[in-house]
């Protein structure tokens, strides 16, 4: 009963939108409420759980958990992603809403423009003496519209497989793997585009042409490689460059029998070896980087743990620790004490060093180091079908990551579209920054069929907030629901809402991301005899259509269409 209601605490204080499946996997910040998520497009977003600690975005941040992400400049991102999909074959799509389509039905005179689609399809067979096959597809033009005008000028042709949106990515890929109860391998060729937007706001687009990944899991071992032939285009000044790159990890995790004592013990190595020729955007200072790394559990006692995770290298180093008990006040309830700590030279000591996006020279690590105190506290009570949950906690920050803007370029394309191109470097809030936060959620459920979920969340931050690059929202509040009707047909939804947040260091002057509702559901029906699953979903209803990001285009209401087999 205990690690059960532990388990809830944890998923309720983590997940709040959890079963509105994203427009893709890694875009869950198009559906979570629980912070402040400001989407850019599938490839930049700004990311922060409320409660986190710190005032930096969760995808600028290293750890050994993202060892398979991407890294897109200075942050890592699960998209696009490569993982391997279960045995099945699936086809999506869908549009956003005021597609000429749609309009023709529901009104009369002068059409909008064609609005932009998403596309998806592939299949993974099933073992056949273990090994499979795999082959994908897949391109999000959601969050492209806008900006297409100013970056089709940058590139030759269409820059996508398909299509002539200029999506901020467009993927296909194939492979091999082979799985049985001691290993799982696999590799995977490809060819993509994609934009990834740097620190100037610039769209940079890079173009793989192949990239290939392996990886390997054997029992406590992980091992991944990839190799990028990357192409950098700026057509506007004819220019052009070729980054060939090898990067990858080898992880080693504590096994089952570690796992039972005191002391537990993972470690592991990050790679990249780049040797870039012409023109490309950004560089790092030396052409091999390495990082080893190294976790540690001591777990003295059932309920009381301390972890701590050290990476470093000859260019920078970063910690992370933390002290947590978990005590059993009733016979249903828990709560949980805790302190953290996060210190280092760079959130990210394999990302770029610089960027060179329009002439201008922006560096991409700041001198000093950051540090972060935070202690929290947690309480969850189950009563029957009900569980109630709070969470508070106190931080504080010096040395916080932000961005020094020195001056701005404007491009502009007709009479009112304009983006906006900063230099500078990233720098540091060399003062204290304190931040106050709460948060309570309801979950109530029966059996198999209904699990609801309200939850609210505060945050008071002090400091210097006009020198950060996003000031977060205060608050926000959350609904969400799933009924499964006739155990075959499921129905999600979620209602929430946030409050304003800011983006300062944009030029020529601060925006605001005004606070708003959005409401998202999906409908399922399942035919689980069959392994087919029939999923539609609606995304961003309600809310005004807003830019949450600078240089980006709206957020728009969308539909999309899922039709799953599995094997």
């Amino acid at each position: 009963m205990m690690k059960s209601v532990l388990l809830s605490l944890m998923a309720a204080a983590t997940i709040s939108v959890a079963s509105v499946p994203p427009e893709m996997e890694g875009m869950d910040v198009v559906t979570r409420a629980d912070g402040t998520f400001l989407v850019g497009g599938p490839t930049s977003y700004f990311d922060r759980i409320l409660g986190a600690g710190g005032i930096h975005s969760e995808s600028e941040m290293w750890s050994p958990n993202k060892l398979r992400q991407r890294l897109l400049v200075h942050r890592m991102s699960v998209v696009p992603s490569w993982d391997v999909m279960d045995p099945s074959v699936w086809v999506k799509t869908g549009n956003e809403m005021g597609d000429m389509i749609y309009y023709d039905m529901i009104r009369d005179g002068d059409q909008l423009e064609n609005r932009t689609p998403i596309l998806e399809g592939g299949f993974r067979t099933p073992c056949y003496h273990g090994f499979w096959a795999t082959a994908r597809f897949f391109q999000d033009d959601f969050y492209a519209e806008d900006t297409r005008f100013f970056r089709r000028r940058f590139v030759s042709d269409e820059f996508a497989h398909f299509g002539e949106n200029y999506p901020l990515f467009s993927t296909v890929y194939g492979g091999f793997g082979y799985t049985n109860s001691f290993m799982n391998a696999s590799i995977l060729a490809g060819e993509e585009y994609l934009w990834q937007q740097g620190k100037s706001l610039f769209w940079i687009p890079v173009h793989y042409k192949p990239r290939v990944e392996a990886r390997l899991d054997i029992k406590n071992l992980s091992v991944t490689a990839v190799y990028e032939d990357a192409e950098f285009e700026n057509e506007r000044y004819d220019k052009k460059g070729h980054r060939k790159e090898v990067n990858g990890s080898v992880y080693y995790k504590c096994g089952d029998a570690c796992k039972q004592g005191m002391f537990q013990v993972a470690a592991g190595l990050y790679f990249r070896a780049i040797d870039d020729s012409g023109y490309v955007y950004t560089k790092l200072e030396e052409d091999v980087l390495a990082l080893p790394f190294m976790q540690l559990r001591v777990q003295p006692l059932k309920n009381l743990f301390a972890d701590v995770m050290v990476a470093v290298n000859d260019r920078d180093w970063l910690v992370q620790d933390s002290v947590e008990t978990n005590l059993p006040v009733a016979n249903q309830t828990a709560l949980t004490l805790g302190v953290k700590n996060i210190s280092g030279t760079s959130l990210n000591p394999i990302g770029e060093t610089e960027e060179h996006s329009y002439g201008d020279t922006v560096r991409l690590v700041a001198d000093g180091q950051m540090n972060l105190v935070q202690s929290y506290a947690g309480l969850v009570d189950t009563i029957g079908n009900f569980s109630l949950g709070l969470r508070g906690s106190f931080w504080a920050e010096y040395g916080a990551e932000t961005f020094d803007r020195e001056g701005y370029e404007t491009d502009v394309y007709g009479a009112e579209q304009k983006l906006y191109y900063r230099s500078g470097d990233v720098s540091r809030v060399n003062e204290w920054i304190f931040g106050l936060t709460a948060e309570l959620w309801l979950n109530a459920w029966y059996e198999d069929w209904f699990n609801f979920t309200a939850m609210a969340g505060y945050e008071h931050i002090d400091g210097p907030t006009r020198t950060f690059e996003v000031t977060p929202a205060e608050f926000y509040t959350a609904f969400s629901a799933d009924w499964i009707l006739r155990k075959s047909f499921k129905i999600s939804h979620s209602l929430h809402y946030r409050s304003d947040a800011r983006w300062n260091l944009v030029p020529p002057r601060a925006f605001v991301v005004k606070g708003d509702w959005y409401w998202d559901a999906s409908f399922e029906q399942q035919f689980p005899k069959h392994g087919l699953y029939l999923t539609g979903t609606i995304l961003h209803t309600l809310g005004d259509e807003v830019k949450e990001s600078p240089n980006a285009n709206p957020g728009r209401v969308r539909f999309i269409c899922t039709i799953k087999k599995t094997f």
